[in-house]
């Protein structure tokens, strides 16, 4: 149990989460903007999210937080896959059923609270129905930043079994030794 917890919990992790909190973030900020300030409906917002969650994530995981990692020649279609898993279970089925559960007693006073909450912060009031709305198109979001956390780092940007078999060989090595790798010899001709 505890070598899954340091497997599942490692640098990469708290790199990645502390990067996809900022990328969160920005994007969330960003659909709150496009659905308040300017108008926007909920899906087109959704969606401004989604692709720029998604194009800032790439872009961060490959050259950041999974760097050095020589990922397949399929990488694009891992990486549509994974993405098209995340739409489907945080974007269009969790959505569903928040849109169901809000209708709930119980989750209505929830969200009531936590908009009371947030006007004593914030001192912005809105309306209970566009609350209720951004708390689903939150929790969405993150759901989605949670499973695509997986999909990148077990899927798209897991080592291939090349890697595992041959790590790679240290640029400034200087033990003069032979190198038992077979891709550091000379090709024969």
């Amino acid at each position: 149990m505890k070598r899954l917890f340091k497997k599942l919990f490692d640098k990469t992790f708290l790199i990645y989460v502390a990067l996809g909190f900022l990328n969160y973030g920005f994007c969330s900020a960003v659909m709150l903007f496009f659905k308040h300030e300017l108008g926007v409906p909920d899906v087109p917002c959704m969606y401004i999210s989604f692709f720029l969650q998604t194009t800032i994530s790439f872009f961060l995981n490959r050259y950041v937080t999974f760097r050095g990692l020589e990922i397949s020649r399929y990488w694009p279609v891992y990486f549509v896959i994974s993405v098209a898993s995340c739409v489907v279970i945080a974007r269009v089925l969790l959505k569903k059923l928040l849109e169901y559960l809000i209708t709930l007693p119980f989750f209505i006073s929830i969200a009531d609270w936590v908009q009371s909450v947030f006007f004593a912060i914030t001192k912005k009031q809105i309306a209970p129905a566009d609350f209720r709305d951004d708390l689903i198109l939150l929790t969405c979001t993150f759901t989605y930043s949670v499973i695509n956390y997986i999909g990148q780092r077990y899927f798209v940007f897991k080592p291939r079994k090349r890697d595992r078999e041959y790590p790679p060989i240290p640029a400034d090595r200087t033990d003069g030794g032979s190198d038992p790798d077979p891709r550091s010899a000379p090709e024969s001709t």
